[in-house]
């Protein structure tokens, strides 16, 4: 399944923004199922936005079933660092745990 972020969420600013996009992701992924996130036409999305469409999945699913599932595509560079520092700040402190 393809999402592109642009066709669900205008302008993706918000934690709720990032609802709506988790909600689309989560089921593909709970049913082992590929999902493809498409950013384009996006520069840059908060910290807020991130976690709600994404670091919430860690709640759901496995950080394996995430990096097996979920691909990113037609990012920024900024786009890719913010994600994968917050996974890897989630995934830390739920090995602290």
């Amino acid at each position: 399944m393809e999402i592109v972020i642009k066709k669900y969420v205008e302008r993706p600013s918000t934690y709720e923004d990032g609802e709506k996009i988790f909600n689309l992701i989560y089921p593909e992924i709970a049913n082992n199922e590929r999902v493809e996130v498409s950013f384009a036409g996006i520069e840059s999305v908060p910290s807020a936005f991130i976690n709600a469409a994404f670091i919430r999945l860690l709640e759901k699913v496995t950080f394996e079933d995430i990096k097996k599932y979920l691909q990113i595509v037609n990012s920024t560079h900024h786009i890719n660092t913010l994600i994968q520092n917050r996974f890897a700040f989630a995934v830390k402190k739920s090995e602290l745990a």
